[in-house]
């Protein structure tokens, strides 16, 4: 069982922050792995209708961009050939969702996004606080953006598929009624 915690302990990383940014990010996923708890294959794989996401799309989505925000913001590089290989269905999906529908159990997707967490956070406890707060020319061409931001839009992505998941839980409820 997944359960949230309803504090975010500072002192764990060096810059308070950094706590405050993880705090974010774990609370955001353990929300995600409650909403998923318990689904089963057919769930999780199932679509509304054709082009349509299915939960473990998503799930694979959510993956995709942690490693590619890690990647590009954090390590600054681009995808090698295979990175680039294994997670493009993930963060492009629309012509590559047929590659998404696996039917793979969700202990699958649970573990990948275990993964994806860990190598970020082990890069995020690796930074400064100027690291953090250090402008890059991305998102807006006038005021660029710090990985501050960029981190919290990753975050808020997830919230964002996480509301996508619920409602399709729900159609997918009222479609086996």
């Amino acid at each position: 069982m997944f359960k949230r915690r309803f504090l975010i302990e500072f002192g764990q990383n060096a810059d308070h922050a950094l706590d405050y940014l993880t705090g974010i990010l774990d609370d955001a996923r353990v929300t995600t792995l409650q909403r998923v708890e318990g689904i089963g294959v057919d769930e999780l794989h199932w679509q509304y209708r054709k082009g349509w996401n299915s939960v473990g799309a998503l799930l694979s989505h959510i993956t995709a961009i942690e490693h590619y925000f890690r990647i590009v913001f954090i390590e600054k590089r681009e995808l090698t050939d295979t990175e680039n290989e294994r997670w493009i269905a993930g963060l492009d999906m629309g012509e590559h969702l047929p590659k998404l529908i696996t039917g793979e159990p969700l202990e699958t997707y649970i573990a990948a996004l275990d993964e994806s967490r860990k190598l970020l956070l082990d890069a995020v406890r690796s930074l400064t606080f100027e690291q953090f707060n250090e402008r890059m020319n991305a998102y807006d061409s006038e005021t660029g953006s710090n990985l501050a931001w960029i981190l919290y839009h990753m975050a808020e992505d997830e919230v964002h598929h996480r509301g996508q998941i619920s409602l399709i839980r729900k159609l997918y409820k009222e479609a086996a009624a």
